[in-house]
């Protein structure tokens, strides 16, 4: 399980592209709190539409424009997940509080820095017969922008001590720090090994291209947007092999 580091993935538009600047929280403006939609595209066997919502997700921000708390379910089988985000005095993420319905323990992700850099997350959860490890190490240029983080992920059975599954996974960011391409690497089953590399208009992100480990092409996404009148997207459609399969609706509610 991939952090929810995705969570929090935001952009920053600069240079000739002349795209606004964005805030932390992604936006170009302040938010209590954001809604989203994702809507799921189904097509019977005369090519008719139906939209069916599969997940509704809840985040709340606080007056520096951080995520402090997020709230989702998924429809289709009534899962429910709540996160929390704590920050430190320097007001840097320390830890992640994530609770399933599923799960009776909580999974927490705990943050560590250097100087004012993320060097690590870390989570150790124990459950009745696993044991799941996950640990994510962030590498840095010499002019401290961030160059690639580098996550381990674990399974244990905890009666055999086996490794049931690991598996790597290396994110590479270009010098604005945005991640250009993500590469998994699982030791006991190579069959899942997997590329994804993220496509861009200037900085906007327009879709994505993912890989086998043999390198060949899987799918291919493409987003477009609808924008708000702050230039922040309230409708993305994503098309999977040219073939619209997704939309994500979000209200924004500004401060």
């Amino acid at each position: 399980m991939k952090s929810l580091f995705i969570l929090l993935f935001s952009i920053l538009f600069i240079g000739c592209c002349r795209e606004p600047k964005l805030l932390i929280n992604g936006l170009t403006k302040s938010v209590s709190q954001i809604t989203e939609y994702t809507i799921l595209i189904k097509r019977d066997s005369t090519n008719s539409e139906t939209q069916d919502t599969l997940m509704v997700r809840n985040k709340l921000y606080n007056n520096n424009d951080q995520i402090i708390s997020l709230n989702q379910k998924t429809l289709y089988d009534n899962e429910k997940m709540e996160v929390d985000y704590s920050y430190n005095e320097l007001n840097k993420l320390k830890k992640e509080v994530v609770k399933m319905s599923t799960d009776s323990l909580p999974f927490i992700v705990n943050y560590v820095y250097k100087d004012t850099l993320l060097y690590q997350s870390k989570a150790i959860v124990y459950y009745p017969n696993e044991k799941f490890e996950q640990i994510e190490t962030h590498y840095y240029r010499k002019n401290n922008s961030k160059d690639k983080a580098i996550s381990t992920q674990i399974f244990i059975d905890l009666k055999s001590s086996d490794t049931i599954r690991n598996s790597i996974s290396t994110t590479y960011f270009n010098k604005n720090e945005i991640v250009t391409k993500i590469e998994t690497v699982h030791k006991t089953d190579s069959k899942r090994d997997r590329k994804i590399v993220y496509e861009y208009d200037c900085q906007n992100p327009i879709g994505l291209k993912e890989f086998n480990g043999n390198d060949s092409l899987i799918s291919s996404l493409k987003y477009k947007y609808d924008l708000d009148k702050f230039a922040n997207w309230v409708s993305k459609r994503i098309y999977e092999n040219e073939k619209l399969d997704r939309i994500i609706t979000r209200e924004i509610r500004y401060k």
